[in-house]
């Protein structure tokens, strides 16, 4: 059998990770070679089958097959359908003989793969991973498991693959969206394990999706070999392997926080790095250009570094069930050097105390500017010019496939504000001020197209009088966003729909009581008050605003009594006790 192949070395579990296009007859090849009498039970999700269905009927014609398909998303990684796999193949008759192929993106290979360690006490697997996260990730080192409402992952066993492999033809078929959260494990690679990865990453930069064939084979390759090369040293994780948690344990936290399936397991992960990076940082491993470098790259990609409409209490919590928790403390992964990575036990009491503070960093970072790509360029210039219908059509589908890529969401706010879409125009800026609300240019934006609302004639002659509910002046000539929709009688042809955020079910004021808490915290007190009197002024009734109030207004009590106290028993000599 001949093909570009790395082999993992675990004794009695040693597989090998083959690597080519057009990968079909190499599983064909090598199910004849072990498994010539066996029975193959493919395990694929309805998206996946959809595309690539017929192709596995015609390369698996000539053995006894049958093929299982699950719902797609990571809200489908739990024990329901772990359960309905071990249906189908008791239905099918399945015996130790049989051969499971997992084919396509990780929860399908997390799910197949714990399924296969567990029936019938384990039978071999197959990893055929059909996304970049999958194919730099899941698919290698025998992790397999589904998700609890209680945390990710927390139920698994360890359960190698019988072989892999790789075809990055399969990346062809992949939304942006998808594309770029398989990045981040990418970056991740590079950053723990990898020096000359990372340098290659940070040299590509924006231009990641115009990679030729070569080079996705040589970044997939190099990322897989690191992870290989750890899983060699400790296949259980009981100390190097868990290197491979950096940017896991924050975004776990995100990813659960924000409700499995609406944040991608790569943009989660991307969120962590940061986060993580800058913890690191703050308790004085990670060098500060380091964490710039990450920063600014995961910004060029097109990664958000936060979703603000996460709470941080929900995130502490998430931290708290997560699995790499030892007792009170958490083993982080932490990069002094690129491509050299150390674990730190941290106190997750202090990893909840800094996390205001990380916030806020990850907020001024994400409002320093980063250097246009060419293609933004172009786009800016044709924006300036007039030249708007294909520059508009193109950054719509840039959103659409990428709901947070806030470099696509300025320039489209920015077109739709030149074409006279002020309310579309206000759609997009709100998107960036939720995840940055303190950003020059969307401020300058937001206050551009703010007067254009207002009153002043658009371009087609149309000009709705919308009253901004959905904004409170937080400081002067500073806005922060509230979720109110926009009077019906706004008629523009809609922004493009921003998928994949959180629901705010505990409706319009969360954001604005997170800001609230942040001021609080950091001794703007008057401002925090004044937050909730605004809140309060909209909505009387408003149950967390009056909570917020009572609470703070107690404390305020409780503190000025104790203070008056203290200095009458300072003056006359007392001991309070």
């Amino acid at each position: 059998m001949t093909s570009d192949m790395l082999t993992v070395p675990l004794g009695d579990r040693t597989y090998d990770i083959f690597f080519g296009e057009n990968i079909y007859n190499l599983i064909q090849e090598w199910i004849y070679r072990f498994y010539p009498d066996g029975q193959v039970f493919v395990i694929t999700d309805r998206n996946v089958a959809s595309i690539y269905g017929e192709d596995i009927r015609v390369w698996l014609a000539g053995f006894p097959h049958q093929i299982h398909v699950i719902a797609p998303g990571e809200e489908t990684k739990n024990w329901q359908t772990i359960l309905g796999i071990y249906a189908f193949l008791t239905r099918e008759n399945a015996d130790r003989n049989a051969l499971v192929v997992a084919f396509g993106g990780g929860v399908v290979g997390d799910l197949a793969g714990f399924a296969a360690a567990t029936f019938l006490r384990g039978i071999p697997c197959i990893q055929v991973p059909t996304t970049l996260l999958s194919q730099v990730d899941s698919s290698v080192g025998g992790k397999t498991g589904f998700n609890l409402p209680e945390g990710k992952n927390l139920v698994g066993a360890f359960h190698q693959p019988r072989a892999v492999f790789i075809d990055h033809g399969f990346l062809r078929t992949l939304e942006d969206r998808e594309l770029r959260a398989g990045m981040a494990e990418v970056i991740k690679c590079g950053l723990a394990g990898d020096s000359n990865l990372w340098e290659t990453l940070c040299s590509i930069g924006g231009r990641w999706k115009s990679m030729s064939g070569r080079e996705w084979h040589d970044v997939i390759r190099r990322s897989i070999a690191f992870k290989a090369s750890v899983v060699v040293k400790d296949e259980r994780e009981s100390s190097v392997r868990r290197i491979l948690n950096l940017g896991h344990t924050i975004g776990h936290a995100m990813e659960q926080a924000a409700g499995y399936g609406n944040l991608l397991h790569g943009e989660a992960v991307a969120m962590g790095l940061a986060w993580e990076t800058i913890l690191s940082r703050r308790l004085g491993v990670t060098p500060p250009e380091v964490e710039n470098r990450l920063c600014s790259l995961l910004k060029e990609v097109g990664f958000a570094l936060d979703d603000p409409g996460i709470e941080l209490a929900a995130i502490a919590s998430a931290i708290g069930a997560d699995k790499k928790r030892v007792v009170s403390d958490v083993d982080l992964p932490m990069v002094a050097v690129p491509g050299a990575c150390t674990i730190k036990r941290v106190p997750l009491a202090l990893i909840r105390r800094e996390l205001p503070m990380i916030r806020k960093e990850i907020d001024r970072i994400g409002c320093e500017a980063t250097v246009d790509s060419a293609e933004e360029k172009t786009m800016r210039t044709h924006i300036k010019e007039g030249d708007l219908e294909g520059t508009t059509a193109s950054l719509e589908h840039r959103v659409e496939s990428n709901p947070r890529d806030f470099r696509a969401l300025v320039l489209l706010s920015e077109a739709y504000l030149h074409a006279g879409k002020y309310a579309s125009a206000w759609e997009m800026i709100k998107e960036v001020l939720q995840q940055y609300p303190a950003e020059p240019g969307a401020q300058r934006l937001a206050r551009e197209i703010e007067g254009k609302l207002r009153g002043s004639p658009p371009a087609d002659g149309y000009a709705p009088h919308i009253p901004l509910e959905d904004v409170i002046l937080f400081e002067e000539g500073t806005f922060e966003i509230r979720q109110a929709d926009l009077p019906s009688e706004v008629k523009e042809s809609p922004a493009p729909a921003i998928h994949g955020r959180k629901d705010e079910a505990e409706g319009p004021s969360v954001l604005t009581i997170t800001m609230a808490d942040i001021c609080w915290e950091q001794g703007e007190r008057e401002i925090a008050s004044r937050i909730i009197e605004e809140i309060l002024k909209r909505d009387p009734e408003d149950p967390r605003a009056m909570e917020w109030k009572k609470t703070r207004e107690e404390r305020t009590a409780e503190m000025a009594l104790a203070f008056f106290l203290g200095a009458i028993a300072k003056e006359y000599g007392y001991e309070l006790s």
